[in-house]
């Protein structure tokens, strides 16, 4: 069963742009394909569409992409815009999208698999493209169980080789890690999946607060269902996980004192004794075991809910407890998983997997408007549309030291105000660059200016059921025949000054194992001639 979700991994609206103004967006020179196909696209009769939504910064992207392989391959490919975020995601989730769709991921945890896996196993919850590959599967599943991280490592690599032969998706580029900071603040640093390291920065400021960007969370802030940038930067901040990363993505134990297996199948945790949510209530093993099962339920419709699926006792059909978490005693528990997954450490960073108090339970939806976390920070107040105000939690546990008094997020909806709020000292710390500023914000914030690669990727699919682009020959050919027409590099040095690199696997070079050599990556580099030959063969088995 292919249960898409809507993530934050994914870029939605102008959220995704604060974490990732990656998603840029469509191509040609208009929106015709809505007017012919009632805002579905097309993928047949001489054309193809790229859909997008243009509540989000890719419009240039796009247009540059289209134009490219219109001009290359002497079709008309043309841009798709969709008012939303949601509309796309709709489209996309119903299969009622015809032809090409942006999209992209940042990834969940540092882990070549996490890019691979989610994406494109069979039934995988952001298998998007309805991409199956046995082969692929495979190796995936080899990788799990590997003894050792380069048997696992070699065996990914030999799935990326697999899908840079179908290309289920075509990759485009990184996305760098780009914004800024004020004169009043010092300590910045984005980490490893290009969000800043707020616990770091320091401020002059009276009262110790640092003033960033945000926008509106789209539900209540609840682990198991924030899927989005801009709830997900305050989740992060309020809960602290049994595990989390350093701003390398190096993972280091937080609320465990141990982890253990054998086999990567049965884990053994032990949580550290003496943490606290911030009501004063204990942290025990009851907090992960109950948040993990009210995430995974499936009547509670929670977006994140595909990350418990490796656990035994998950179903995607019908209410099911999760009979893999076992508590031994207050402060140890098992986690038993279907099979076995050599990275599931480092899910366990992820925010889904966060623990919430008994007081919770009473009532989420409430619990959602003021939640009380375990965190470096504590939740103030949220003013929709307007601010959420963070102060530091003096009972924090953890080893992050906390160089501020805490963080208050203005929801900005346009990214232009937030820079421009940079530039007057009235913003501490911004997670993106507006396009208006790309090509400027290196001169105007000198050594206040970050640029630095993230654990981001951009792309665009066509579903594989999609006539012309199926996973048969002719498939492949027109597959590989656009990606050869893509001048990747053109566009990143044209519209993007030194804030994208073109792609040259599936994951990033933040993670560890990747290489710019992965076996078949040729596909991704632009050849003009090469591009019409391949086109050419597709044409004579079926002509476009």
């Amino acid at each position: 069963m292919t249960t898409t979700t809507i993530s934050r991994r994914m870029f939605g609206g102008l959220g995704a742009a604060g974490v990732t103004a990656v998603l840029l967006s469509a191509c040609g020179s208009s929106g015709s394909g809505n007017s012919s196909s009632g805002g579905q696209g097309a993928a047949s009769g001489g054309r193809l569409t790229l859909a997008y939504n243009s509540d989000g910064p890719h419009k240039a992207w796009v247009e540059a992409v289209c134009n490219s392989v219109s001009n290359t391959l002497g079709i008309t490919m043309e841009p798709l815009p969709l008012a939303q975020f949601s509309e796309l995601r709709s489209q996309i989730t119903d299969r009622t999208l015809v032809g090409a769709f942006r999209t992209g991921w940042q990834a969940d945890y540092p882990a070549m698999a996490n890019f691979l896996g989610a994406q494109y196993r069979t039934g995988a919850g952001s298998n998007d493209s309805d991409y199956s590959n046995q082969e692929f599967d495979r190796l995936l599943s080899e990788a799990a169980v590997a003894s050792d991280e380069a048997g696992a490592t070699d065996l990914l690599l030999q799935a990326q080789s697999l899908l840079l032969q179908d290309l289920p998706t075509i990759p485009l580029w990184y996305q760098n890690g780009f914004g800024g900071h004020s004169s009043l603040v010092s300590g910045v640093v984005f980490d490893w999946k290009s969000v800043p390291a707020y616990g770091r920065i320091a401020t002059t400021a009276p009262g110790g607060v640092v003033r960033a960007n945000g926008t509106e969370p789209q539900n209540p802030l609840i682990p198991s269902n924030t899927n989005e940038v801009g709830g997900g930067r305050v989740i992060d901040l309020l809960f602290a996980n049994l595990v989390r990363f350093e701003t390398d993505g190096t993972l280091v134990n937080e609320v465990a004192e141990s982890i253990e297996t054998q086999d990567n199948r049965t884990y053994t945790v032990k949580i550290k004794d003496g943490w606290t949510f911030t009501d004063g209530t204990p942290v025990t093993s009851d907090s992960f075991i109950k948040a993990w099962n009210y995430g995974a339920l499936l009547s509670n419709a929670h977006l994140s809910s595909y990350f418990y699926d490796v656990i035994e006792g998950f179903s995607y059909d019908k209410d099911s407890e999760l009979t893999g978490l076992v508590k031994v005693d207050d402060l140890t528990f098992t986690i038993t998983l279907k099979a076995p997954a050599s990275d599931f450490k480092q899910r366990l960073g992820y925010s889904a997997f966060a623990p919430l108090p008994e007081v919770a339970f009473a009532d989420m939806k409430a619990f959602g408007q003021a939640p009380i976390g375990n965190g470096p920070y504590k939740i103030d107040s949220w003013t929709h549309d307007a601010e959420i105000v963070l102060s530091k939690n003096t009972d924090y546990k953890g080893g992050q030291q906390i160089a501020n008094e805490g963080v208050t997020f203005t929801l900005y909806a346009d990214y232009d105000a937030a820079y421009n709020d940079l530039l007057a000292d009235s913003l501490d710390v911004l997670d993106a660059i507006p396009d208006s500023a790309l090509s400027s914000f290196v001169g105007e914030l000198g050594s206040r200016a970050v640029n630095q690669p993230g654990a981001v990727i951009q792309g665009f699919s066509i579903n594989v059921s999609a006539e012309h682009f199926k996973m048969d020959e002719e498939g492949r050919l027109r597959r590989a025949a656009i990606s050869r027409a893509i001048n990747r590099k053109e566009i990143c040095d044209t519209l993007y000054y030194g804030t994208r690199t073109p792609a040259s696997d599936y994951t990033s070079p933040v993670i560890a194992g990747w290489t710019e050599s992965v076996k078949g990556n040729e596909v991704l580099s632009f050849d003009e001639a090469e591009a019409k030959r391949l086109w050419e063969q597709a044409n004579a088995i079926s002509e476009f």
